[in-house]
């Protein structure tokens, strides 16, 4: 198993024990998050392993995907469980790690790994924020998601993709993981 999977199986299973812990009763709580509270931040994160399994597999983003309910009245841990099986198995497949996701103005940004990674370590802090669990993330999935992109995803390019706010400054001692939460635009 290469390292990239690795990282990504350590990242799913933190965020899985993450949303295993959530309950109905915290579902209206705010989030980190602006436009989600802890039920809708579930609900992506969920959606999110059927949408890398489909770019894994060299398909085109299915932003749809996001906007229906995928948990239902299941536990999220359970459900997120289950898709990030099928995430992981499309990350084996020929090529996937070398994939990259297509920019809205033409050409190739980040790999789609990287995107994923970030993407289960970023929410993952979200949810553990929101919940009040510990936030700190798996450290291995943590440190690579930190090497990869806090610093080399500038303000001025956020604008064109929308997916992050300006970044935010956080105390120099925080945590890595608070301190790349910052960097997308969070407040710590």
């Amino acid at each position: 198993m290469s390292q990239d999977i690795q990282l990504l199986e350590k990242a799913l299973t933190h965020t899985t024990q993450l949303l295993g812990n959530v309950t109905p009763e915290q579902y209206g709580r705010p989030t980190p998050c602006d436009d989600f509270d802890v039920r809708a931040l579930a609900n992506h994160l969920v959606a999110g392993n059927p949408y890398y399994v489909i770019l894994a597999q060299g398909g085109a983003p299915d932003f749809s995907l996001f906007a229906q309910d995928h948990i239902g009245g299941r536990q999220p841990g359970e459900v997120y469980a289950e898709g990030a099986k099928e995430a992981l198995a499309a990350w084996q497949s020929e090529g996937a790690l070398e994939r990259q996701m297509p920019l809205p103005g033409g050409g190739l940004g980040p790999r789609l790994a990287d995107l994923h990674l970030l993407e289960v370590v970023l929410h993952g802090w979200d949810l553990a924020t929101a919940t009040g669990q510990d936030r700190a993330g798996d450290p291995d999935a943590v440190e690579a998601a930190f090497g990869t992109w806090y610093g080399n995803y500038p303000d001025a390019i956020r604008s064109q993709t929308g997916m992050f706010g300006p970044s935010k400054a956080a105390p120099g001692d925080a945590p890595a993981l608070d301190r790349l939460a910052a960097y997308f635009g969070r407040t710590v």
